[in-house]
């Protein structure tokens, strides 16, 4: 077996096992005959409006995406989507998140940009998803505070935890904008050991990555990714209202518009930890666990959790798959360039 191969078997193994750990914390206390029943007389009419509000975020995420490429190279948002939907497809596909470095190799081979550039944009992309996600969790805890709920512990932690790395994430970016001569005199200090060929490509990497940054030196391009980070998130966060409501759980619904976003943070934290393709486990544990907050039993919780699971895969893997028959995409070649 290959090093490559063995690390493929290896990095399935180990998301496997930690699918199988939280899938066990979020179904331990369901009661699957009343799961069943829950999936009956769900209202699936609400849930196909969620996979429109769900859908309409990844037009958004395209749009936003573009900013951050405009600096360099203006491409319309017909030419992006595809490439955008079979990232988050492959993510889903295959285990290690190979989505994220096979965006910017496609986007790469078809509109002739760097690849180190475009996976800058990426980095970006994932630090303006993550202030943004920190700021709806800020507002959610602000609106639990205020129905008299108390966070759990762990819950504090994960927020406080998040902040930080964000924070840290937001000002690397920062001073590689602000600072960027500085950034390539401290790398050259480094590189200067190595080979000289090796040193002037990692120069020529960071000076690529710093360009992919060049939207946040833009006030106007800062303003409009920010309110498209909100509206995306904001779309999220009525595909769960929406499923909340398709299921009956908590039928209050103030208490649904503040456990929908809370429960989409918590959500997209969870699934940052290395899981089975998809993020199978950790987002289900990471729902039932957001729903406990408010009162919400195993068995309702993991139905809403299970079912807005499978409709955002089904989605977006869906059009991934036709995006990648369209264009005849070879899944074992990406994964390969992926690897090297």
């Amino acid at each position: 077996m290959t090093g490559s191969g063995g690390r493929r078997v290896l990095t399935l193994l180990v998301s496997l096992v930690i699918t199988a750990v939280f899938l066990a914390l979020a179904l331990s206390s369901v009661d699957f005959g009343k799961l069943a029943h829950a999936f009956a007389s769900a209202d699936y009419r609400l849930a196909a409006i969620a996979a429109l509000f769900t859908f309409g975020g990844y037009v958004l995420r395209t749009a936003r995406w573009q900013r951050f490429l405009a600096p360099t190279k203006s491409i319309p948002l017909a030419r992006l989507f595809p490439v955008l939907v079979v990232g988050f497809a492959l993510n889903n596909l295959l285990p290690g998140r190979p989505g994220e470095f096979a965006r910017p190799i496609w986007l790469g081979q078809r509109e002739n940009l760097s690849k180190t550039l475009g996976f800058a944009t990426i980095i970006v992309e994932r630090v303006a998803d993550g202030i943004a996600l920190i700021a709806f969790l800020l507002l959610a805890l602000a609106a639990l505070a205020s129905l008299g709920l108390k966070l759990p512990a762990a819950a504090e932690t994960i927020a406080a935890l998040t902040t930080v790395l964000f924070g840290v994430a937001l000002a690397a970016l920062v001073f590689l904008l602000v600072r960027e001569q500085l950034a390539l005199a401290l790398l050259r200090r480094v590189t200067r050991f190595l080979p000289h060929a090796l040193a002037a490509r990692i120069e020529e990497m960071l000076g690529s990555f710093v360009v992919g940054l060049h939207s946040l030196k833009s006030v106007r391009d800062v303003a409009a990714i920010a309110l498209l980070s909100v509206a995306i998130w904001g779309m999220e966060s009525v595909s769960y209202f929406l499923m909340l409501t398709a299921f009956g759980v908590l039928p209050d619904t103030p208490t649904r518009l503040v456990a929908a976003p809370f429960m989409m943070v918590l959500i997209n934290l969870g699934v940052m930890i290395p899981a089975a393709p998809g993020g199978l486990g950790p987002f289900e544990a990471a729902a039932v666990f957001a729903l406990s907050t408010f009162g919400v039993g195993g068995t309702a919780a993991a139905s809403v959790a299970l079912a807005a699971h499978a409709m955002q895969y089904l989605l977006i893997t869906g059009l991934g798959l036709v995006f990648i028959w369209r264009e005849g995409i070879s899944l074992a070649q990406t994964r390969e360039e992926v690897d090297a």
